[in-house]
């Protein structure tokens, strides 16, 4: 199966995660690869990189790779040892040109589950994925000024 999560709302990376949890749970083989984010915020560890590193599952960041391209290609190579494997802000990477909406296509290739998401989405993309979530907030404490809080956003 093919996921997508897309949209302006908080939820995307964490409906990943819980897909990553469960996975990992049942013993399957997952790649996480943060195709536009780094494992830290505020030079502390984010909350999910130290439990998925805790439940041995493999993640990728851009700081790992250094490059959107590249590690959105390393992760597709890599697929066909996992069960699983999210591209997390994939789609964030095509909105800033990184990657094009036609690199996607190389997801059918891909013979594990993949989770797919970002803030950038076209119409025709839903044609590459088995299920499409669009996550927009009706309210978000950002508006407020919070910008991030520990344990629930990082």
């Amino acid at each position: 199966m093919r996921l997508a999560f897309h949209g302006g709302g908080k939820g995307k990376t964490s409906a990943a995660l819980g897909i990553v949890l469960r996975a990992a749970g049942h013993g399957l083989r997952v790649l996480y690869a943060g195709v536009m984010k780094t494992p830290y915020y505020q030079q502390e560890e984010v909350g999910e990189y130290k439990a998925m590193r805790r439940l041995g599952i493999h993640t990728l960041y851009l700081t790992d790779i250094g490059n959107p391209k590249l590690l959105f290609e390393y992760a597709l190579e890599a697929a066909d040892s996992y069960d699983v494997v999210v591209l997390d802000e994939v789609l964030y990477a095509v909105r800033q040109g990184f990657l094009k909406p036609a690199d996607l296509v190389k997801i059918r290739g891909v013979g594990a589950h993949l989770v797919a998401t970002g803030n950038y989405w076209e119409p025709q993309l839903a044609e590459l994925f088995d299920l499409v979530t669009r996550l927009e907030a009706e309210k978000h404490y950002y508006e407020r000024g919070v910008v991030a809080v520990r344990g629930l956003d990082w």
